[in-house]
């Protein structure tokens, strides 16, 4: 699953006499991530992963990819790497995120979503 947020106010009272603080709220929307074509890319992933990788050669990451039945070239991962692509499509991201063993969040932390168990105090 990967979760959407989308900025909205979410607290809702029925009384007027209530007297309601409205924090930081979003509202999160979750799609199975098969739902998702691609996915947006920034330097900060391309540390992540840069840095995942490891001692790994980016070779040895294509090789892994292509018997998973995923083409990606070695330059593509170098232009991960560099923050040089916009985008990168699920299906890589989550064959390079299993040969290295980890989650995809934890290349990609962006997709991290805090939400607040308080939404709503009173004053």
């Amino acid at each position: 699953m990967i979760e959407l947020t989308v900025q909205k106010l979410s607290c809702h009272m029925t009384t007027e006499s209530a007297n309601i603080k409205v924090k930081n709220t979003k509202e999160v929307i979750m799609v199975p991530l098969d739902w998702v074509v691609m996915l947006a890319w920034n330097k900060e992933c391309g540390n992540s992963l840069r840095l995942l990788r490891g001692k790994k050669s980016r070779r040895e990451i294509a090789d892994a990819l292509l018997s998973q039945k995923v083409e990606c070239s070695q330059e593509y991962i170098r232009k991960l790497e560099n923050g040089e692509a916009a985008s990168v499509s699920t299906k890589i991201i989550t064959a390079i995120a299993k040969t290295l063993g980890v989650e995809l969040i934890e290349i990609m932390s962006d997709l991290r979503v805090e939400v607040s168990k308080n939404i709503c105090t009173s004053s």
